[in-house]
C-alpha cells in the first residue's frame, strides 16, 4: 500500500509540474526584441546561443561554426569557458564580444533572417543583429532573451529592448565666407567634419581616410589642424603630387572594439582663390573609396560688363572699341590690377607678389564691350583714361554694383552691367583772313603764263 501511495504521489507531482509548465509556456512562451534608434534601418538576425541543459552553464552555441567564432574572439578553446566568461562579467568583454559578433557575421553557413520591428522569438538565448542604413554605419548588436517572471509565473521569456549605436556616414564642408562670393586672391578658411565610423573588426581593410580636393584655389596648409573630439591629432596632411588634393590617414583610430567610433574629426586649413569659381569636395572612407560620406562646396566671384558707345541716339549709336579704363572698388580705392585673357576680357588678380596682376588699364574689345571678372561684392568705378580715336574722354566715371540676391548666398557667378558714352570730336573752326591760299594760286598762274611766253618767243626766233 505504501508503494502505491508513493507512485500516486509521484504521478500527482508530475501532473502538477506539467500543469505549471503548461501555464508557464502559455504566459511567457514568446518574447519581443525591440531596437530603438534604428527606425529606418534594415535589420536581420540569427540566434547564436540557446538553452542547453546538458552543459555546465545551461547554455550552448547554436552551431560549431558559431562556437569557433566566439572562441577565436575570446582566445579560448572551450566554448563553455567562453559562455561562463560572459556570465561572470555581463557588462565586460566588450572588445571580445564585438569581435565575436563580427566573426559570426562572416559565417557563410549562417542565415540571417529579416527582422521585424519588433521581432517575436520563441526561445531564450542570444541573437546576433545586423543593421544597415544609407548614410550611417552601425555597430554589431546582440539581444539577450532571458528567463524571468511574467504575470507571477516563473520561468517565462523576457523581452529584450536594445538601443542601436549608429554613426552618421557624412562629411560636412564649410568655409568662412557668408555669401559664397569672394575675389580672386582672397584667402578663405575651410573646415571639414567627419565621424570615425564603425568598421567590422574582421574587415581586411580597416583603413580610414579623410580626403579633400580643390579646384580654382591653392592650398595654404600653414597652421592647418586635425582634431578628434576636440583633441589635437598629429596625423599628417599629405598633398598629392599635383597639389590639387590631400589625404589624412586615420587608420590608427580604428581598433577591434571600435573605441573611437562616433567621435568627430575636424580638419581646418586655408586656401587662396585663383579662379572665378572654386570647387571643393571632401569625403571620408576606405582607401580608394568614399563609403563614409562626402560634401561639395562652391565659391563664386562677380563679373561686370561695361559697354562703351558714342553719344548718338539709341537706335543709331555704335559701340566703341579701344576705350581704356582704370577700375577701382569704391571711389577712394586703389586701382585694381588684372590679367588680360583676350581683347576686352580681363580677370582680376592682385598685384605681385600676392598675385599675377600687372594690367592697370583695361580696354574695350572690338565690339565695344569690356568684361572684368573675379571680383567680390561691392561697387566698382570705371574711370576712362583713354578715349577711342576721334572721341573725347567722358570725365564722369561709370559704376556697377555686385550683390547677392535673395537668400543671401550666391548659387552662380553674379553679374552686373554698366555703360558709358563718349562725344565725337568736332571740326575745329577757321579764324582770321583768307591766309596765303590766294597768293599761292596767283603765283602758279604767273609761272604758267611766263612759261608759255618763253616757249612762244623761242619758236618765233627759230623761224
Amino acid at each position: 500500500m505504501s508503494k502505491i501511495k508513493r507512485v500516486l504521489a509521484l504521478l500527482l507531482a508530475m501532473t502538477m509540474v506539467m500543469g505549471m509548465s503548461m501555464a508557464t509556456f502559455a504566459a511567457g512562451e514568446t518574447a519581443t526584441i525591440t531596437i530603438d534608434n534604428a527606425q529606418n534601418a534594415t535589420l536581420t538576425y540569427a540566434q547564436v546561443i540557446k538553452p542547453d541543459q546538458t552543459t555546465t552553464t545551461g547554455w550552448g552555441f547554436c552551431s560549431t561554426d558559431i562556437a569557433k567564432a566566439y572562441m577565436s574572439a575570446f582566445d579560448m578553446t572551450d566554448p563553455q569557458l567562453v559562455i561562463q566568461a560572459m556570465i561572470d562579467d555581463p557588462t565586460g568583454n566588450t572588445d571580445a564580444i564585438s569581435k565575436a559578433l563580427s566573426n559570426v557575421a562572416g559565417i557563410s553557413t549562417l542565415t540571417f533572417a529579416s527582422m521585424a520591428k519588433p521581432q517575436t522569438v520563441t526561445s531564450a538565448g542570444v541573437y546576433a543583429i545586423r543593421a544597415t542604413e544609407e548614410g550611417y554605419t552601425y555597430n554589431n548588436m546582440a539581444a539577450y532573451v532571458g528567463f524571468g517572471e511574467v504575470n507571477g509565473i516563473y520561468p517565462a521569456l523576457l523581452d529584450a529592448p536594445l538601443t542601436a549605436k549608429k554613426i552618421p556616414a557624412t562629411v560636412e564642408k564649410e568655409y568662412d565666407d557668408p555669401d559664397d562670393i569672394v575675389a580672386i586672391g582672397d584667402e578663405i578658411t575651410y573646415t571639414v567634419k567627419a565621424y570615425v565610423p564603425y568598421i567590422n573588426p574582421n574587415d581586411s581593410d580597416k583603413s580610414f581616410f579623410v580626403y579633400d580636393n580643390l579646384r580654382g584655389a591653392t592650398y595654404n596648409l600653414t597652421g592647418a589642424t586635425v582634431t578628434m573630439a576636440g583633441n589635437p591629432l598629429t596625423n599628417a596632411i599629405e598633398l598629392n603630387i599635383a597639389k590639387t588634393g590631400f589625404s589624412i590617414n586615420l587608420e590608427d583610430l580604428i581598433d577591434e572594439a571600435n573605441t573611437n567610433a562616433g567621435k568627430e574629426i575636424v580638419v581646418t586649413y586655408k586656401a587662396v582663390v585663383t579662379a572665378v569659381t572654386a570647387d571643393n569636395k571632401a569625403d571620408a572612407g576606405h582607401e580608394g573609396g568614399s563609403e563614409f560620406g562626402s560634401d561639395t562646396t562652391k565659391i563664386y566671384t562677380g563679373q561686370i560688363t561695361l559697354i562703351k558707345y558714342d553719344d548718338g541716339d539709341e537706335e543709331n549709336r555704335k559701340e566703341l572699341p579701344g576705350a581704356g579704363f582704370e577700375v577701382r572698388k569704391g571711389t577712394d580705392g586703389d586701382v585694381l590690377t588684372f590679367v588680360e585673357n583676350a581683347k576686352g576680357d580681363y580677370t582680376y588678380s592682385p598685384a605681385p607678389p600676392e598675385g599675377q596682376g600687372t594690367v592697370t588699364e583695361v580696354f574695350t574689345g572690338d565690339d565695344g564691350t569690356l568684361v572684368v571678372e573675379g571680383l567680390d561684392v561691392g561697387t566698382y568705378y570705371f574711370k576712362e583714361t583713354t578715349a577711342p580715336e576721334g572721341y573725347s574722354i567722358n570725365a564722369t566715371p561709370a559704376n556697377a554694383t555686385l550683390k547677392v540676391g535673395e537668400g543671401g548666398k550666391a548659387t552662380a557667378i553674379i553679374e552686373a552691367e554698366t555703360s558709358l558714352s563718349d562725344t565725337k570730336l568736332s571740326s575745329l573752326p577757321s579764324t582770321g583772313g583768307i591766309g596765303t591760299t590766294i597768293f599761292t594760286i596767283g603765283g602758279c598762274l604767273i609761272m604758267l603764263i611766263a612759261a608759255f611766253l618763253f616757249f612762244a618767243i623761242r619758236r618765233k626766233s627759230a623761224k
